[in-house]
């Protein structure tokens, strides 16, 4: 600091012959976050997920869950879920090593405890794809989790891209429009909502509030005397 009080007794003389302390601070990095991503079948949450995933200059970590159903082949053990026995997600459960869960079908599919694990020993933002009633899980064991639920830009472009995709029967549309209408009502205990009508501005919007969230006063530390 020698530098400084040099420069200030050259510059500014009659506040160098004061007795001065400056205040003592230090800006700590804040802590990982865990990031909860929700919205309507069709909504364009995948899309966003992996735009933020194949982006190179972020540094998230992409927790992937546990699913007891067979692997398909074009899935990556690892990378698109964990494909574990069912023996062995029931073992975890008991084990308390399961952040949330849920029964489909025959099946289980759930949140585990290393995933969080890793990303907080990485100190990555954690990105989690969750419906709203795993999110209400999560939410509880992490309070501070930032949660945003993404939705399409009216009902009209939602049921367009539903219908594009081609993949679902008319049994399967009609489920999903059913599912749809009580999802829409869990939107005020999210966070934030944020409307994917074109993909890149709705992936800057994601960004946006996480930039905004790490600069919040409960998640930046700053050590003072």
């Amino acid at each position: 600091m020698e530098w400084f009080w040099d420069e200030l007794a050259k510059n500014h003389r009659d506040i160098a012959d004061m007795e001065l302390s400056l205040p003592s601070f230090k800006i700590l990095k804040s802590d990982p976050m865990i990031v909860i991503i929700s919205g309507l079948s069709g909504s364009g949450k995948d899309s966003v997920i992996n735009a933020l995933r194949n982006n190179s200059k972020l540094n998230f970590h992409f927790v992937v869950t546990c699913n007891t159903r067979k692997q398909r082949d074009d899935e990556i053990d690892g990378v698109h879920y964990h494909f574990i026995s069912r023996e062995k997600f029931l073992d975890m459960i008991r084990k308390n090593e399961m952040i949330e869960y849920s029964p489909v079908y025959n099946d289980y599919k759930g949140v585990p405890k290393f995933e969080i694990e890793k990303g907080i020993a990485k100190g990555q933002d954690m990105i989690l794809r969750l419906d709203p009633q795993g999110m209400k899980k999560v939410k509880q064991v992490y309070p501070n989790a930032v949660t945003i639920f993404i939705v399409p830009p009216d009902p009209e472009t939602w049921l367009e891209r539903l219908i594009k995709r081609g993949s679902d029967t008319d049994e399967d549309l009609r489920v999903r429009i059913e599912t749809a209408r009580e999802e829409i009502k869990s939107i005020p205990e999210f966070d934030y909502i944020v409307v994917n009508d074109q993909l890149d501005k709705a992936v800057e919007d994601v960004l946006t509030i996480l930039r905004a969230e790490h600069q919040r006063t409960t998640r930046i530390k700053v050590e003072h005397n």
